[in-house]
């Protein structure tokens, strides 16, 4: 084959991987073989794989060999979107159909990841990522007490790592401000609507079972909520709104449904910012003898799977939108920061009792 000095003996090498003749992972012919075939020392050929594993095409293995790199990227490979949600309780199967559907007809790959609490480990995973052809990451935040804290911790990581990033659901805030990229649900105005439906209805004892406070698409639904009371010069009693117990998924609101409804005047309406919350609140009302909506009309948000068998009035979220843009957003590519909040639908159902004929 000639004598192929050490840059020749790298390009052919690098040649032989990027054309698919080697795959990732495959470990390389050892020096002595290759500098047969290429007829030049085994130092040339030690020194064109050293090279090769400074641009992280190749990786050596302490006396085993060298080998392609498994994440290495090849010229046309698809690029891969990093979805980050499992444990994270925020991840929604829509979301994610919606995240696959839009990536699949813009040529991407989808791959989950679960996102490590520790720092160190959640490091050296991203920085692992940067060597993949990497169009970005798709984050749905934990969501815990604290909130903010845990998450811009893996959002300072993100832009450590100069990797572009869309939060969906729940944005992560600093100040009031929300950090990067963002998509997701109007829960404002879908709350205000809500209100305003109620009070229709002749409703002017209308409370609320809300999340955690910091946490920013519960405290966007409460603002919701309140504003609505006094656009409708309703009192926006205290006693009436409530923060959930940080208790187990399905403890929470069991106990602040018993304290609703043992007020003096309790709510004849209850928002719940949740449909778990309002599911725990439906179970809770029966087994106090209550009835929905006779004793209580009863709204969750979200339009879960058991919200139609039970009735239930809710919100349901534009999820598959929400994943679909946030694709949109990430391959966009644009230097400005993407922030949507795409609008809800209000669903009424029987769990919402007309009080206006009543007055």
């Amino acid at each position: 084959m000639g004598n192929y000095p050490r840059q020749e003996v790298m390009r052919e090498l690098e040649r032989r991987i990027v054309s698919g003749q080697w795959n990732p992972g495959q470990r390389l012919p050892t020096e002595e073989i290759l500098s047969g075939e290429f007829r030049v020392s085994r130092g040339t050929v030690r020194n064109a794989i050293a090279s090769l594993v400074e641009t992280g095409l190749v990786e050596r293995r302490h006396g085993v060999g060298s080998f392609v790199c498994r994440d290495v990227t090849l010229p046309g490979a698809p690029r891969r979107v990093v979805v980050f949600g499992a444990g994270s309780g925020n991840l929604t199967d829509e979301i994610l159909y919606g995240i696959q559907q839009r990536a699949a007809t813009l040529r991407c790959e989808v791959e989950l990841g679960v996102m490590p609490r520790s720092t160190g480990e959640a490091s050296a995973m991203l920085s692992s990522l940067r060597r993949m052809n990497l169009a970005g990451v798709i984050l749905a935040p934990f969501i815990c007490r604290n909130y903010h804290e845990v998450n811009s911790r893996i959002l300072d990581l993100l832009e450590e790592q100069s990797l572009r990033y869309v939060v969906v659901d729940a944005p992560v805030t600093s100040h009031g401000v929300i950090r990067g990229n963002f998509v997701g649900n109007d829960g404002y105005s879908a709350m205000r609507k809500l209100v305003k439906t109620l009070f229709e209805l002749g409703h002017r004892r209308i409370a609320s079972i809300r999340g955690f406070t910091g946490v920013y698409s519960s405290d966007q639904r409460h603002r919701g909520i309140v504003d609505q009371l006094e656009q409708e010069d309703v009192p926006v009693r205290p006693e009436l709104h409530r923060e959930l117990e940080d208790v187990p998924l399905l403890l929470q609101g069991r106990k602040r449904i018993h304290e609703l409804m043992a007020l003096a005047e309790p709510p004849t309406a209850l928002v719940c910012t949740h449909d778990m919350i309002a599911l725990n609140v439906y179970d809770e009302l029966r087994r106090m003898r209550f009835e929905v909506p006779g004793d209580l009309s009863l709204c969750g948000f979200d339009n879960a799977i058991f919200t139609e068998p039970l009735g239930l009035s809710t919100v349901s979220q534009p999820y598959s939108e929400i994943g679909a843009r946030a694709v949109e957003i990430l391959l966009d590519n644009a230097a400005t920061r993407r922030q949507e909040f795409l609008p809800c639908e209000l669903i009424l159902r029987s769990s919402i009792r007309n009080l206006q004929g009543e007055l």
